[in-house]
């Protein structure tokens, strides 16, 4: 009797429906959420603390959610603003007319505001209690490295990024969060490409295989150079041979053959077309170089910062001791770090660009760790956004080191792996950095002691 009571009370909201809700908390996609008839409706473009005139959507016939799209804001957020960005899709269906950018759905929210409801959003969804989320220096132009994907027609290409959940391509000319010298080289390309009449790649075929030339531009800067790298569908490619010697602003230029299907990026190795090979940045107070497809923090001031903090106390203390281990090392500022601190420090990195810089072979962190025989006085770990995973996490609790730092850009990947650790490690502090404003992203740092 109860599944049959379950059933007609998630009946009750169903697509179409007009609706006046209350949003009260942050949902995972950036979107506000409230309760109806003992389900959760999404809204894009809500925020919590708002009331909202809606029409639903999609229901869920599996889970106690809906999703329904914004009609008018009638009690609008204290925090609320007029977006920024000519380019952001607010919610509102006014501003509909064209395909726009869902890369920043917390714009139109101020950006402390936004920082509040992400600490509640990581406590509420998945337990994470943070101390507090740290401030990014620069609330627009922050991000230094800029993926667009190529799209539009010969002579009209657009370098954007795809809407949420689908493979429609939006225009990201002039992105606000982009670092200037990005904006600026993003639409030089644009201008010279289209003046060549470059043809976009395009995925056709039931494996999804790209056709065409132009797929997709990356773009780096130091601050004051861009490095970018073109990323065409072949080796027949006028993008390759046509555009370097015409574009000005990029002090270098590379070009990777990615053919395959899906949404990776990263293709062949690299080769230089003109130019630097690299750039060279200070991080944490650490030098070091990123080539065409190496890792760049979006946002390296918060990254910095919390790269300090990584590898010290939660209190700031720096901590000393004969060996540390450094996974899923990168480009190496943090094995750098300890290096001032620990007598001996192993670093390990599976990247092989990022290994190679490290004077390592490229190992995945669970083979580094099965070979490792010493407990450290302090293990730390930025993986990727999954989170360290049971092996991992079965060969840290082997090892047992005294400390276990975690940097982690997955709160859920985190949550899963705290659970694992916790058999052998105490939990001392979870702090929570702002690295990708107006968005739900952060980076966390987890400290923990071995008990």
């Amino acid at each position: 009797m109860a599944s049959s009571r379950e059933c007609v009370i998630f009946a009750r909201v169903k697509s179409g429906d007009a609706l006046e809700l209350d949003l009260d908390a942050l949902g995972p996609a950036g979107e506000g959420t409230g309760p109806r008839d003992d389900r959760t409706i999404h809204v894009h473009g809500g925020f919590p603390g708002e009331r909202v005139d809606v029409r639903v959507v999609n229901v869920s016939r599996q889970r106690p959610l809906a999703h329904a799209e914004l009609r008018k804001v009638v009690t609008p957020h204290p925090g609320r603003r007029p977006s920024p960005c000519i380019h952001h899709d607010t919610g509102e269906p006014g501003k509909r007319k064209q395909t726009l950018c869902t890369g920043c759905p917390l714009l139109s929210l101020a950006v402390t505001d936004q920082r509040a409801h992400k600490q509640a959003l990581l406590a509420r969804e998945y337990g994470l209690q943070v101390d507090q989320v740290v401030a990014s220096p620069q609330e627009f132009g922050y991000r230094w490295s800029s993926k667009r994907v190529v799209g539009g027609t010969p002579g009209h290409l657009v370098l954007g990024s795809y809407v949420r959940g689908s493979h429609t391509l939006a225009a990201m000319h002039a992105c606000q969060v982009d670092h200037p010298e990005v904006v600026l080289a993003a639409e030089e390309l644009r201008r010279v490409a289209d003046s060549l009449a470059i043809e976009p790649a395009t995925l056709t075929g039931p494996e999804h295989s790209s056709t065409g030339d132009l797929r997709y531009a990356w773009f780096k800067t130091d601050g004051r150079d861009v490095l970018l790298t073109l990323v065409t569908a072949s080796d027949d490619s006028r993008a390759a041979r046509e555009l370097p010697e015409r574009l000005r602003r990029p002090a270098g230029i590379a070009w990777s053959i990615q053919p395959s299907h899906g949404n990776n990026l990263r293709g062949q190795p690299a080769q230089i077309l003109r130019g630097k090979p690299e750039l060279a940045l200070e991080l944490a107070g650490v030098p070091r170089a990123t080539g065409p497809l190496g890792f760049l923090q979006p946002n390296p001031e918060v990254a910095a910062l919390a790269y300090a903090d990584l590898v010290r106390g939660p209190d700031g203390a720096e901590l000393t001791g004969p060996l540390a281990l450094d996974l899923y090392a990168g480009a190496g500022v943090t094995t750098q770090l300890l290096r001032r601190q620990f007598t001996e420090v192993r670093p390990c990195e599976a990247y092989p660009e990022s290994a190679a810089a490290l004077g390592i072979p490229p190992e995945p962190a669970e083979s580094f760790l099965k070979t490792q025989s010493e407990t450290p006085t302090l293990v730390i770990a930025n993986p990727p956004r999954e989170g360290l995973g049971p092996q991992v996490c079965a060969e840290l609790l082997r090892l047992a080191p005294q400390r276990l730092h975690i940097m982690s850009c997955g709160p859920a990947g985190l949550a899963r792996d705290l659970a694992t650790l916790a058999a052998r490690f105490r939990l001392v502090a979870l702090r929570a950095y702002d690295t990708l404003p107006h968005t739900p992203h952060v980076e966390l740092v987890a400290w923990l002691e071995s008990t």
